[in-house]
């Protein structure tokens, strides 16, 4: 007769476990599922945008890159454009120092020959022609901002339609979505444009404009007051405002890689300027599709996002990993006698070890499969409004992600098992007589602490600080990464504030005029009945850099000027400048420092020396005095870039002026990054406290169960809750407190570097900074979520009975 097997005993525990402590075992899996199922969101939410955004390079035809002319091209000089060859212009590849120096040896500079020799890149060029106008989108006789209009191609760059249809006749227009949406424009409504009015069509998300940035040079988008639309051939034609001659190009033979992809960009580039410049015609631009934010910015953005949101995941999966390891530490050593029997009855230390692993798998396991039909369903639309708030992207469809299933769901039980198999093993490397005895120490022979005289209160709270060190080192760690998200829950708010309050300390004039030319089309030069009118010159230069080549705006100031005052500027020598304190901060540059700039479309080099810093103004840029400048960069006599004023120039032919920069150049990066996550940081703020409140309430709670024979033995002796809890609670508000004033200090030092990176990828600079008050937000925010607790942990010391002490008594 076969004998029936016995069932584990060990299995039926489980259920009771989980019931007997459901409340921390509710805490954690509610704070994974949220945790897994935002982190999953967002990985579908990315995966299936992404390769909207890459289907969209071919189905909307988008350019490889773009460049823009002063005059429209000729048939000839596109084909010669096209054909990716170099013309012969002498003296082009000399390569020059600020001081006007040249080099010709084969270190510095390519001769012609060299040139001619190099791999050629052909390409097909498009026009892509656009205006700059007014858009006044209430129809109240004022601006609201920029809108940028093309007219409708089946070329290149085209545009998804979101909504409505596109415009079919000269009084139609389709606009873009984001804007739309921040300017509460829709189908049906009527905008002026230049005071020419349209009917807006459609909504529209351009292939090359997933976000709306109007300069490469934009640290920010501008989806409040830049605006991107569509019109008919007639449409345009109906427009005043001069026409940027931009073309958009293709190559013939894609690049494999980025590598190939520069490798031809710089090809191409050598070889148009050469063809530009035997035209006698200008360059205005030139733009890569690998240098464009407009293209780059939101995908980038979007990848970033998913790594960092993995990575938030995997640190918040190994911190509860530790809490459970410690609460199952904790477990171990209160039921020693138990595990002692059970081993002197034949259970293996693998079979105890599979039942301690398994309350922390199954409850991650469990966390991991219900946030994850969250994350397909509730979060990946989250996400998804989060991601169609801040940009211009075409429609999606959603891809189930195995990237999500196994980043949010397998690698969580791989981190809860590895952490918590490592403790348990250890824990089970005692005998069974160890076990039965409660002689769970390492080092018998350690002594204990001595403590300072202090008076009793004192000493036996010092006491309990020792006993649970392991705990409060989990707790400060956990502080810790709470407080890095709140450095920038806090200071993003905190920054925008300041940038906005100090806007005009932050520019030389309210307003700079950059000419088409310094002459007009009859040959006189421009002037203006402005009284405080100034001419200076600008150019821009490259600092180059392994994460980016950012463009530098380099200024000719005019002798005694009105707007950049410089006390010593009349005794700048030759290669010595003034730099912006942005350049200074964001490069570490110092008065005597020599920076070195090139040239965007020649082989030239120039090296300046910092002569001081100047910090009324927020771009990256190079103040001279004029004459010098007009040395440096070879002008002609009388030529200059432009005039600065505070105040509106309206004699001068809309036609002459390239560019007009103003305070809203410098406000927009602000307002936009305060629209786009303005109202997500309180959310976030509110975020951080209760993910505080749940890490401390799970510790504490370890903390007091661990003592709770001890607790029970000073009730006996006649304490009541009050004293036992001052005990106990000031014991952890003192760590509290400690590891949250330290926190708010390296959080917000880890958060400034973070930043200064960041912003190392992206044109342009503003500092990262807290206010007082931000500070004291920060540290505010997780003393609520402690205090939160120490209701929960003064009524837990409360039902802790007087004859707790007396089970355990040996």
């Amino acid at each position: 007769m076969k004998s029936k097997k016995i069932k584990n005993p060990l299995i039926k525990r489980i259920p009771k476990e989980l019931a007997g402590d459901w409340k921390k075992y509710l805490v954690v899996f509610l704070f994974l599922v949220l945790t897994i199922g935002f982190v999953s969101g967002m990985y579908v939410a990315n995966e299936s945008m992404l390769t909207a955004a890459d289907e969209g390079i071919t189905r909307y035809k988008q350019e490889d890159g773009h460049f823009e002319l002063k005059e429209k091209a000729d048939s000839s000089l596109i084909e010669a454009i096209e054909s990716g060859e170099k013309a012969d212009i002498p003296g082009l590849a000399e390569e020059n120092t600020a001081d006007g120096d040249n080099d010709d040896s084969e270190e510095n500079g390519k001769s012609n020959d060299d040139l001619d020799n190099s791999k050629k890149t052909s390409v097909t060029v498009y026009e892509n022609f656009f205006r700059n106008e007014d858009e006044d989108n209430d129809n109240d006789g004022k601006s609201d901002g920029t809108i940028r209009v093309y007219a409708k191609t089946d070329d290149i760059n085209l545009a998804c339609l979101l909504d409505g249809d596109f415009p079919q006749n000269e009084n139609e227009i389709a606009v873009d979505r984001m804007h739309a949406d921040n300017a509460g424009m829709k189908v049906g409504d009527k905008i002026s444009v230049s005071g020419k009015e349209f009917k807006i069509t459609g909504l529209i998300a351009y292939v090359n404009y997933s976000t709306l940035h109007e300069k490469k040079t934009d640290l920010i988008f501008d989806a409040i007051k830049f605006d991107v639309a569509m019109v008919t051939q007639e449409g345009f034609d109906r427009l005043d405002k001069s026409i940027h001659y931009s073309y958009a190009w293709k190559y013939d033979h894609a690049p494999a890689d980025d590598i190939e992809e520069k490798e031809q960009s710089d090809s191409f580039m050598e070889a148009m300027v050469t063809q530009v410049m035997l035209a006698g015609n200008d360059m205005e631009d030139y733009t890569p599709k690998y240098g464009n934010p407009a293209i780059n910015f939101a995908t980038d953005d979007m990848g970033s996002d998913k790594a960092m949101g993995g990575m938030l995941l995997d640190i918040l999966v190994v911190i509860i990993a530790f809490i459970f390891a410690v609460t199952i530490s904790n477990t171990i050593a209160n039921e020693s006698s138990a595990i002692g029997t059970l081993r002197a009855l034949g259970y293996t230390k693998g079979e105890l070890v599979c039942h301690y692993l398994s309350m922390p798998v199954i409850v991650t396991l469990l966390a991991a499969i219900v946030g994850n039909i969250l994350g397909y369903t509730v979060f990946k639309n989250v996400v998804v409004s989060m991601y169609y708030n801040s940009y211009s992207l075409p429609v999606y469809k959603t891809i189930w992600n195995p990237d999500a299933f196994l980043k949010t769901t397998v690698l969580p039980v791989i981190i809860m098992l590895v952490v918590n198999l490592i403790v348990i093993v250890r824990m089970m490397q005692h005998t069974p007589l160890q076990f039965l005895r409660h002689d769970m120490k390492k080092n018998k022979s350690k002594k204990a602490m001595r403590l300072p005289r202090w008076n009793f209160m004192s000493r036996f709270r010092l006491r309990i600080m020792f006993q649970n060190k392991a705990n409060y080192l989990i707790l400060f760690v956990g502080i810790l990464f709470i407080m890095e998200m709140l450095a920038m829950a806090v200071g993003m708010p905190d920054t925008l504030d300041y940038y906005k309050s100090n806007t005009d300390g932050m520019m030389f004039a309210k307003y700079q005029y950059v000419l088409k030319s310094y002459v007009d089309e009859e040959g006189n030069i421009v002037s203006t009945g402005n009284k405080d009118a100034e001419k200076f010159d600008m150019t821009s230069l490259l600092k180059k850099s392994d994460a980016l080549d950012e463009e530098v705006s380099i200024y000719g100031i005019a002798d005694n000027s009105s707007y950049v005052k410089i006390n010593d500027f009349d005794s700048l020598k030759k290669n010595e400048v003034y730099i912006s304190d942005s350049f200074s901060q964001k490069y570490g540059l110092n008065e005597g420092d020599e920076v070195k700039l090139d040239a965007q479309y020649e082989k030239k080099t120039y090296t300046f020396k910092v002569k001081g810093i100047y910090d009324k103004s927020q771009s990256i840029a190079v103040f001279m005095p004029i004459d010098k400048f007009a040395d440096i960069f070879d002008l002609k006599d009388d030529q200059f870039s432009g005039f600065l004023s505070d105040t509106k120039i309206k004699d001068i032919d809309e036609n002459n002026i390239a560019t007009t920069i103003t305070i809203h150049d410098i406000t927009k990066m602000a307002d936009q990054l305060d629209h786009s996550m303005g109202s997500y940081m309180s959310y976030f703020q509110v975020l951080c406290i209760l993910l505080a409140a749940v890490m401390i309430y799970l510790l504490t709670k370890l903390i007091i169960e661990k003592n709770e024979t001890a607790i029970s033995m000073t009730k006996i002796l006649g304490y009541e809750n009050k004293e036992i809890a001052s005990l106990y609670l000031v014991s952890t508000s003192i760590v509290v407190v400690l590891a949250d004033l330290i926190s708010v200090v390296i959080g917000t030092l880890v958060m400034k570097v973070a930043w200064k990176m960041m912003l190392f990828s992206y044109s342009g600079w503003f500092a990262f900074k807290v206010k007082p008050l931000g500070y004291v937000k920060m540290f505010a925010f997780v003393l609520i979520g402690y205090l939160i607790v120490m209701v929960f942990d003064f009524k837990r010391i409360k039902k802790i009975p007087m004859d707790q002490a007396l089970k355990n008594v040996e």
